[in-house]
């Protein structure tokens, strides 16, 4: 952990200076850190029971996929809730299941419809509108545009191409021979499917003449719960090809670091004052990030900017999965990615993407990666880092290092230090990339840490 270095307290055109009050600084020195975790959804049509009329072999994934917020299923008369596990999946319904397991990224739909089968008043329209621009999805070309045709049900090799497309289109070694008797080479779809058996999602059947995958069967809900699942573990997550840029994956930010923050009709602070937001104001993201690393958000009818580093994302799917499914400072190795410039450090795979892609702008301005010496810490070395460092490491099984969300930035190896122009520049970066600096180890905060950043993904 770098030495304690903070530059002088962090006041803007567009920020006041606040600190934490002392509730919330005795709440992080004696409590475990909150978790925030999903709810927990019960369907009445599923259990885990080999003697139950509802047993499915992929309870455990429809729970995981319930409480990962993907699916709320359909609310009943009286109150329960139902899955409906062996009904096909719809297109449209596909569609929403990829934009909730991105975490409902910052996204507006434009008010005319890429599909000439969708109207603004369709169901999933932002959904569907989602896959289509994000080039999840292509459609039918015909004669009036294109057409998604939202209620027929997704084959098996269409969800291999959404899946593949979801996950940026990833480089694949396509082999001569296929590893399904049913999918030749020539196979529209052979490099998606093939990609698809690479990560483990699927085996397909074994039958006496060799593995078939079965392109052209529809697919059951309990069995996109398998998919989604095993996707996850393997540490797929959302990353289209195209944008090597700011993703924002939060739909929703708020205001965060200070009491009041001024939204302006630009993206830098020669813009003139649209109007003001108080300290944890959600606001509506657009998607868009500037290259200052402006923030733009919806007010009603129009939109205006603010600072990144004074706006933040809530921790999101990347996050609450790794609670749901491990204890901090469990996770297992398989489940966390290491960085491309220095390999010892793991995080959760898609904390490493988005750190990979403001790494790789961080490169392009400055000429070097980001010094990063710690990364993700198990149980083990939280025990040793509060044994030597004492209260100014969190309590073992609290850290957010814990949850592979975290970074320590090495201040020494940047020029200027943490008060230099490309600290700053970081730091101003942070959240159109889903990260930030944490409100207690910020200049203003209870305990500065400038070298700390923690993942909101």
């Amino acid at each position: 952990m770098p030495p304690k270095d903070a530059p002088n307290a962090d006041v803007s055109p567009d920020s006041t200076v606040d600190a934490l009050p002392p509730t919330s600084m005795m709440l992080r020195s004696a409590t475990p850190e909150a978790v925030r975790a999903a709810p927990a959804i019960t369907f009445t049509d599923d259990s885990t029971s080999a003697s139950s009329s509802h047993y499915s072999k992929f309870s455990t994934e429809i729970a995981w996929l319930a409480n990962s917020g993907v699916t709320t299923g359909w609310l009943m008369p009286g109150g329960s809730r139902e899955y409906r596990p062996y009904s096909t999946v719809a297109r449209d319904a596909m569609a929403a299941f990829l934009y909730r397991y991105a975490g409902k990224p910052a996204y507006i739909a434009a008010p005319h419809s890429p599909f000439a089968d969708i109207k603004s008043s369709t169901a999933f329209f932002t959904e569907i509108s989602w896959a289509a621009e994000t080039g999840i999805s292509k459609g039918w070309r015909v004669t009036s545009g294109h057409e998604f045709r939202p209620y027929s049900a997704i084959t098996r090799e269409a969800m291999a191409a959404f899946l593949y497309r979801f996950a940026g289109s990833p480089k694949v070694s396509v082999p001569s021979k296929s590893p399904f008797t049913d999918v030749t080479t020539s196979s529209q779809f052979y490099k998606q499917i093939v990609w698809l058996a690479s990560t483990g999602a699927t085996t397909g059947w074994k039958t006496p003449g060799g593995a078939e995958f079965r392109p052209g069967a529809s697919i059951t809900r309990d069995a996109m719960a398998a998919f989604l699942y095993r996707l996850d573990r393997a540490g797929v997550s959302y990353a289209p090809s195209a944008s090597s840029g700011p993703l924002l994956r939060h739909s929703v930010v708020y205001v965060y670091g200070t009491s009041t923050l001024n939204l302006r009709s630009g993206p830098s602070t020669s813009y003139s004052v649209v109007t003001q937001r108080s300290r944890g104001n959600a606001l509506t993201a657009t998607g868009a990030v500037s290259t200052g690393g402006w923030i733009e958000v919806q007010l009603g009818t129009t939109r205006a900017w603010g600072s990144g580093y004074y706006l933040a994302g809530s921790s999101g799917v990347a996050i609450t999965r790794a609670k749901t499914s491990y204890s901090n400072g469990y996770i297992p190795v398989t489940h966390l990615c290491p960085l491309s410039w220095d390999t010892a450090e793991l995080l959760l795979c898609q904390a490493a993407d988005d750190l990979e892609r403001l790494n790789r702008a961080f490169r392009a301005r400055y000429g070097m990666n980001i010094p990063i010496n710690d990364a993700y810490r198990t149980y083990q070395e939280q025990v040793t880092a509060r044994a030597v460092l004492g209260n100014i490491a969190a309590i073992p099984g609290t850290s957010n290092h814990g949850w592979g969300a975290a970074i320590d930035v090495a201040g020494s190896s940047l020029p200027g230090g943490y008060s230099g122009a490309a600290y700053l520049w970081l730091r101003d970066q942070l959240t159109g990339y889903n990260w930030k600096a944490p409100d207690w180890a910020r200049p203003s905060g209870y305990n500065p840490e400038p070298w700390h950043f923690e993942y909101t993904g």
